[in-house]
């Protein structure tokens, strides 16, 4: 036998390219080598069963808010989605919601997810079977075990980031599968030598180029593998022929474009020009390449995080050890696997936007890696078992093997999913974008009103899905939907449409009440009123004056029931006869609770009219702590300008009540030494677990009280970490600022997490509750910045409010709305 492919004891190397042995037909239709084991088929269907039903029993029972309900309605009323316009998964899914009749078409949607990510956990087992040793040659092996091809499937399966993209219909779960097709296709080439999987592998190829440019990042990949494993294929004119042929087969998609652009009711405009920057995404490059090389010990930090969050420890050793492992007894394949990552993670971890959805395709390669680590140490295991024991009976000897593998090594992805479970990463009961919709028809439908609902992208898909895939269409007299981008943004909508009829904002529009406006709330929605607003009514009216220069005029209270943890919504109706030239501000308490508001993001006094009827939303979080039971909720107000922190009311005394509150045992309430170790607790979402600040060799660990030394114009780098206490209920940014003795920022940074790569919220909550991240920060000082003592300060707010979240303490009261890390003194 030829050396190339001979299986050794020490120093094993069995890269043997097949296609190149000499007689290779007649050595492939007698070696053993080639015949996989009879159980490899079934194995491979009740993986690909399970795990679909897995993903399938999680999923999301209709329409999610953003891209995921896009990527239902678009296939079925052949549309053209955003860019890249996702030609094949656009006829793949429309395939999908005509052949799989089960539910409504949202459903049916999210079931095609939870199929294609199946299909990739199964492709990922089959490559390991393929990169596995020959069974060839006399010392004991784990040869053809389907243990570790089984163990890197279910591994991928039970990473957060995989079941949270294979539970929603998405189009990057597709990218995914596809880019593991196309590793699969490639390995088992390499092991048989059959040019037929060349072909399908050109086919896939081509299929990719149609849907997403991020399935193209493996081609350098692909391509200098493919000369390794076979360096005369540029002179095989009917092997290139027969690749071109199958990558032209693949493209056909592509087609549907220039077919269906003339009559899609959805997609660009049916020119060429604006075909193709739809097809290329051009308006999207900017999310491109975004950090420099300064960035990359902090991307590499990021990339450390989440795959933290991917895999367990044991199974990150596996991975090392399966790569050193790969490279030095399989080095063509390793050369596969090592460009596929390096040109995926240089891309994806230099990007702002979909860094998780592209980070799927890296994270199927790592568990292929995990599984090559795991048939490597359990090989070594089973060696030195056999050296110790001088076991000789060969059955034995793989019953010890599977033993060890089982009780050592199996059960980690299965701890990962029931992890995973308990956190609540299900879907299955998210229907907050089904709740809206439902709020949408119930507020508007039938009225007559007339009425202009300005809507971002994440609201507005899901009412697209009623209207086009269930018949359930919004009459424009009744309210008429209008799409607000970066085009066409808020303020100069509401000018277009406020002679049209009552104008409504979903989410509170900090741009529309700086233009002048008023926001009224009415439900999730905002009603958008040019000052003053003197028809506003309160659901429960009140006659109580602060200080004789405040009238409160009542409020709404939409729930009394509220659990331990979660927020009390409360709405207010204020009044002043003549201008307030001090800020005051309400505070409430709920039992033993006070909840003292910040003036962020607020029209404050200041700028109220005379006469006008203000209304503001307040939240009140209630504590994990407080007892279940019934508060009494009183209101009270402070003048903060003048430092008076509880003001007379009319009705004697600082407070007045306002309802008696039910609170509720909370259902996913953290440790108690969680809160307790945390440096702040933001709203009872998520807690602030360190911050660790370095500038050169000065490293201080929050809160530090000696300051650190900084010149102008160098970097501070700091490291946050971050632990989700529940599910978020929005995307939040974070804020560094550094201020000044008056509290003024003179530098900041203000970011999503990680970088942009792991937003808290993304179309549903993306953290769940136990998670920790590692947040790395570089923020570079001005050079003209005087010299002087300054403050460090973090926090978040939410994405499209712009509001602080509050800091709640451990008695469970507000206490501001950021956590000041230290004292800085520039030099």
């Amino acid at each position: 036998m030829s050396p190339i492919w001979t299986w050794r004891t020490c120093g094993a190397n069995w890269d043997y390219p097949y296609a190149e042995l000499p007689h290779r037909r007649d050595f492939l239709m007698t070696s053993s080598n080639r015949q996989p084991p009879s159980c490899l088929l079934p194995l491979a269907s009740c993986l690909f069963i399970a795990v679909f039903a897995l993903y399938a029993a999680t999923a999301a029972p209709a329409t999610l808010f953003g891209d995921p309900s896009e990527y239902q309605f678009v296939p079925a009323i052949l549309g053209i989605a955003h860019p890249p316009g996702y030609a094949f998964y656009t006829l793949l899914a429309k395939l999908w919601q005509t052949l799989v009749p089960l539910g409504t078409i949202a459903f049916r949607t999210n079931l095609l997810a939870a199929a294609v990510g199946a299909w990739a956990v199964t492709a990922v087992c089959l490559t390991v079977h393929n990169l596995q040793p020959p069974t060839s040659g006399p010392q004991p092996t784990i040869r053809n075990s389907i243990l570790p091809p089984l163990f890197a499937a279910l591994c991928l399966a039970a990473s957060p980031d995989f079941w949270q993209h294979s539970i929603h219909a998405n189009a990057h779960i597709v990218s995914a599968a596809l880019a593991t097709t196309h590793l699969w296709l490639l390995v088992h080439w390499w092991r048989t030598g059959r040019d037929r999987h060349l072909a399908a592998f050109a086919v896939t190829l081509g299929l990719a180029a149609t849907h997403h440019p991020i399935t193209l990042m493996g081609v350098p990949a692909y391509g200098l593998f493919i000369l390794a494993v076979r360096p005369r294929i540029l002179r095989e004119g009917r092997t290139l022929l027969m690749l071109a042929t199958c990558l032209l087969l693949g493209l056909t998609p592509l087609l549907y474009y220039p077919l269906r652009s003339p009559s899609a009711p959805f997609g660009p405009a049916p020119t060429w020009e604006s075909l193709w920057r739809h097809v290329t995404a051009q308006g999207l490059r900017t999310n491109l390449f975004h950090f420099g090389l300064a960035d990359q010990p902090d991307r590499a930090l990021v990339f450390w995080s989440l795959l933290r969050l991917q895999f367990p420890l044991p199974v990150i050793a596996l991975i090392i050890v399966g790569l050193v492992w790969l490279a030095h007894r399989a080095p063509r394949p390793a050369l596969l696997i090592y460009l596929f990552l390096t040109t995926h993670l240089l891309f994806t971890l230099n990007t702002v936007q979909d860094v998780m959805a592209y980070l799927l395709i890296p994270f199927a390669a790592l568990a292929i890696a995990a599984g090559v680590g795991a048939l490597a140490l359990t090989d070594w295991g089973l060696q030195i078992v056999n050296s110790r024991l001088q076991i000789r009976i060969r059955n034995l000897q793989s019953a010890i093997s599977n033993l060890l593998f089982i009780l050592l090594l199996l059960p980690w992805p299965f701890i990962q999913a029931t992890l995973n479970l308990q956190r609540g990463i299900s879907l299955r009961d998210f229907t907050a974008a089904e709740e809206y919709v439902t709020a949408v028809y119930d507020r508007f439908a039938g009225r007559g009103e007339g009425a202009v609902l300005l809507s971002d992208w994440e609201h507005l898909t899901p009412l697209w899905v009623h209207i086009h895939t269930q018949g359930e269409s919004l009459d424009e007299e009744d309210v008429k939907p209008v799409y607000v981008n970066p085009a066409n943004p808020w303020v100069e909508n509401v000018w277009q449409h406020i002679e049209e009829g009552p104008v409504y904002v979903v989410g509170y529009r900090p741009a529309v009440r700086d233009a002048g406006f008023r926001l009224l709330p009415d439900g999730p929605f905002y009603r958008v009123i040019a000052p003053p607003v003197t028809d506003a009514q309160p659901s429960c009216p009140l006659d109580v004056w602060a200080d004789e220069r405040v009238h409160i005029l009542g409020y709404d209270l939409p729930t009394t029931t509220v659990r331990a943890g979660e927020p009390l919504v409360l709405v207010l109706y204020q009044s002043v006869p003549e201008p307030l030239e001090s800020i005051w501000m309400p505070y409430a308490r709920l039992g033993p609770v006070e909840a003292r508001w910040t003036t962020d993001s607020r029209l404050l006094t200041t700028q109220w009219l005379p006469g006008e009827v203000v209304v503001e939303r307040y939240e009140l979080p209630v504590p994990f702590t407080l007892p279940p039971g019934e508060y009494p909720l009183r209101l009270g107000y402070a003048d903060l300008s003048g430092g008076r922190a509880e003001l007379g009311l009319s009705t004697g005394g600082t407070t007045v009540d306002l309802a008696t509150i039910t609170v509720l045992p909370s259902l996913d309430a953290p440790p108690a030494t969680v809160l307790e170790r945390a440096l702040a607790n933001l709203d009872n979402q998520v807690a602030l677990m360190g911050a660790r600040a370095r500038v050169g060799r000065q490293v201080r660990e929050a809160p530090w009280e000696e300051p650190l030394l900084a010149r102008a114009g160098r970097p501070l780098h700091l490291i946050l970490t971050w632990r989700a206490l529940v599910s978020p209920r929005d995307s939040y940014t974070v804020f560094i600022h550094l201020i000044d003795g008056a509290g003024r920022p003179v530098a900041g940074h203000d970011y999503t997490p990680l970088g942009g790569s792991c937003p808290t919220y993304l179309w549903f909550p993306k953290w769940l509750p136990g998670q920790t991240l590692t947040d790395p920060y570089r923020l570079l000082t001005p050079a003209d910045l005087p010299p002087g003592d300054y403050w460090l300060e973090v926090g978040m707010y939410g994405m499209t409010s712009l509001r602080r979240l509050p800091v709640v303490d451990l008695a469970g009261n507000l206490a501001g709305d950021r956590l000041v890390l230290g004292p800085v003194r520039v030099e």
